[in-house]
C-alpha cells in the first residue's frame, strides 16, 4: 500500500470518535477496495484500541466484504473478535457481516457458544445480531442447529423489541429455524 493511501487509513482510523462516520465515508468514497487494504483493516480490526477497531470493522462491512476477498485467516481474525474481549461495536459490525463469513469448522461451536453469551448480554443489538450470528454457524454447521434453536427459542422473551424483529427476520431467512 502507498504510503500516501496508508497515511490516509490511519488518518481515517484514528478521527473516527465511536458515532461520527464521516472520516470513514471520505476514505471509502476515495479507496476502492483491494487484497492490500483489506489485509490492513483485518489487522487494524485487531487492534486493542477499540475505535480503531471498530473503525476498522465499519470499513470491512461498508466495502462489502464477503468470504471469497478474504484469506482464511483474514476471515478467522474476524471471527476471533466475537470470541474475544473486544469492544461492542467492533463485534456488532462483525456480526452484520456474518452471511458474508465462512466460519471454520474448529470455530463453530466456541463460536456459538460466545454467540450464546452475547445474546443474553446487556446491549439489544449485540443480543438480536448474535441471534442471526449463531443462525448462521449453524447453517454451515448443521450438527449445531439444535443449539441454535435453543438461542432463537430463549429471545422470543426478550423484551427489546429490536431483538424481537431480528429472530423474526432470522427466522425467515433460514427455513430451518
Amino acid at each position: 500500500m502507498s504510503a500516501e493511501r496508508s497515511a490516509a487509513l490511519t488518518r481515517a482510523l484514528t478521527e473516527f470518535d465511536g458515532k461520527h462516520t464521516a472520516p470513514l465515508e471520505r476514505f471509502a468514497s476515495a479507496n476502492p477496495v483491494d487484497s492490500e487494504l483489506l489485509t490492513h483493516l483485518c489487522d487494524d480490526a485487531a487492534s486493542p484500541d477499540r475505535d480503531v477497531s471498530s473503525a476498522a470493522t465499519w470499513l470491512l462491512k461498508r466495502y462489502g466484504i464477503s468470504g471469497r476477498q478474504l484469506s482464511p485467516a483474514q476471515n478467522a481474525a474476524l471471527l476471533r473478535l466475537l470470541l474475544a474481549e473486544s469492544g461492542w461495536q467492533a463485534q456488532l459490525h462483525v456480526l452484520q457481516m456474518m452471511g458474508a463469513l465462512v466460519v471454520p469448522a474448529a470455530m463453530a461451536a466456541p463460536l456459538l457458544q460466545a454467540l450464546a453469551a452475547h445474546a443474553s448480554g446487556g446491549k439489544a443489538f449485540l443480543r438480536a445480531w448474535s441471534l442471526q450470528g449463531a443462525a448462521v454457524v449453524a447453517q454451515q454447521h448443521p450438527s449445531l442447529r439444535p443449539a441454535a434453536l435453543k438461542l432463537l427459542a430463549a429471545a422470543e422473551r426478550d423484551a427489546a423489541a429490536s431483538v424481537r424483529a431480528r429472530l423474526r427476520r432470522t427466522r425467515e431467512a433460514f427455513d430451518w429455524a
